[in-house]
């Protein structure tokens, strides 16, 4: 299979955004002579900063997230985001291009070792809604309360849902509008949306054979999509 849906920035072991817990004893900077360079400690407290702005704004909403509440999460002062980051928008704006980055190296792998195309695709989305499932912090940051952010935050959604086009580009398929492929990204993103705010994000993987069913309908057909509506 051709193709290269997103950009691997990230290694196998990263994980998406709000996953640790910033409070974490093992991630503590010990006071003193800690033996860390300047530019390690910051990267531990900016790190802190992310993981504890998404639990932030997972559980008490965009609406009701203060710099004082991630500061808070994170063990670290005011000024020490200010260092980091100019707003809280910028801080989103980092947590969700990180945890984009990670996910769509995760499923841009498993997409580029199927057989074929839709196996690829019916992989991606396995891999999509297992890694949101897992993690329900980041999912509700970057599905939900994204939309209430400001105008960068808000672009960079759209930026991101643009690079999922990537996986519609195999030699496999006919030509495909691209009018038509940010339909579907859209009905998929739709679909996880509501799931996301009428029932939990345990059961997004319940999702997969529909949402897969619904992506390859319209481009190989009723008779070779439907097998997926049986597959896990």
């Amino acid at each position: 299979m051709s193709g290269q849906p997103g950009t691997p920035e990230a290694s196998g072991t990263d994980v998406l955004p709000g996953s640790r817990s910033a409070l974490d004893p093992d991630r503590a900077i010990k006071p003193g002579r800690h033996g860390l360079s300047p530019e390690t400690v910051a990267g531990i407290q900016r790190e802190r900063l992310i993981d504890a702005f998404v639990q932030v704004v997972s559980e008490r909403g965009f609406a009701h997230t203060t710099i004082s509440r991630v500061t808070e999460g994170a063990g670290v002062t005011k000024k020490t985001f200010y260092a980091h980051f100019t707003d809280l928008d910028e801080c989103f704006l980092a947590a969700y291009q990180r945890g984009m980055d990670i996910l769509l190296a995760r499923m841009t792998e498993v997409y580029e070792a199927a057989p074929t195309w839709p196996d690829g695709i019916h992989a991606a989305l396995r891999t999509m809604l297992a890694a949101l499932a897992r993690e329900p912090r980041f999912a509700r940051a970057s599905l939900v309360e994204v939309n209430a952010a400001g105008p960068r935050v808000r672009q960079a959604r759209i930026d991101n849902l643009t690079r999922f086009r990537a996986f519609f580009a195999d030699p496999s398929l006919a030509s495909v509008p691209v009018a038509v492929v940010d339909a579907i990204v859209g009905g998929i993103y739709s679909a996880i949306h509501v799931q996301m705010e009428t029932g939990e994000a345990e059961e997004l993987p319940s999702l997969l054979p529909s949402l897969t069913y619904f992506v390859l309908l319209p481009l190989i057909g009723r008779e070779a999509a439907s097998p997926y509506l049986s597959e896990t």
